[in-house]
This record gives C-alpha cells, structure tokens and sequence, in this order.
C-alpha cells in the first residue's frame, strides 16, 4: 500500500511550481507581446503621418487655419478639400491623442517622433475658444492634452514639415 502522507506534499509541490512556471512565462510573453504591439502602433503612426499624401493634406490644413480665431472658424470658413484636410489632421492628432490616453503607443516614441510638430499644431488647433465649442470641444481638449505631453522643454517653435 503506497503512503499518500509522503507523496502528497511533493505532488503539490511539483504541481505548484508547474503552475507559477506557466503564469511567469505567460506573463513575460504577455509583456514583450504588448511591447511589440505598441512599438507597431507607434511607428504606423509615424509612416501615416511622414507619407507624402499626409503631407500635402498638412499643408492644405495649415493654410486654411492660418488666420482663423480658432479650429471650429476654420472649419466653418473652409470648403472643398481644404475642409477635408482640416478633418484629416484633426483626425489624425485626435486618433493619437486617444491611443496615448489607451497606452496603446509607446510614449516616450510619440515624443521623440511628433514632439517637434507638437506644439506648432497646438498653436493652430487648441486656440481661441476652441476647447468650449459644443462641437469640437472634446476633441479639443485630446489634443491639447497629447500636445502638452508630447512638447519637450526647451523646444522651439516646431514646424507642420
């Protein structure tokens, strides 16, 4: 007859150091998965911004702010494509803006890539009134909240390029 008082401990032993081993490689799996996805994310966004179709939407955007009071005037004032274009940038910051806030990008990357444009699109779409309008002010506010973060000290003016 096999004593089960001697072998008991062992089994649970051996059964709790299979278990913790599976949890620790599952949890460093998890974490480098996570890394890899918010590294992919990130530099998506980078090429999406940097393709010279975005460019050109930039360009068409900033003009078509440049003089307005704020990001809801423009908006009002603009047609055409440069009405698209001003949705597509402000798309496209609200996009990340939101990413950020989820930490589905990598941070201190976002910086590092969209840090010089940053605080040159915070001039041109967080002005004015802009965070108060019924319309826009959410969105507004995401992006003057991912400009902060994104504008390092000491850094000038920025540019759209």
């Amino acid at each position: 007859m096999i004593d089960l008082s001697a072998i008991l401990p062992q089994l649970v032993l051996a059964f709790s150091g299979a278990l913790f081993g599976a949890l620790l490689g599952g949890a460093v799996s998890w974490t480098r998965a996570r890394r890899e996805r918010r590294l992919n994310l990130t530099l998506a966004l980078y090429a999406e911004f940097g393709a010279p179709e975005f460019n050109r939407i930039r360009i068409v955007a900033h003009e078509a702010l440049t003089g307005e009071a704020n990001l809801p005037a423009a908006y009002a004032q603009a047609t055409g494509e440069a009405r698209e274009a001003i949705y597509s940038i402000v798309h496209f910051w609200e996009k990340a803006a939101l990413l950020m806030r989820a930490d589905a990008v990598d941070g201190a990357l976002m910086a590092r890539f969209f840090g010089q444009y940053a605080r040159w699109w915070q001039d041109l779409l967080c002005r004015g009134a802009a965070a108060q309008d019924p319309e826009w002010g959410q969105t507004v506010q995401d992006m003057d909240w991912l400009f902060r973060r994104l504008t390092r000290k000491g850094q000038g003016r920025g540019s759209r390029r």
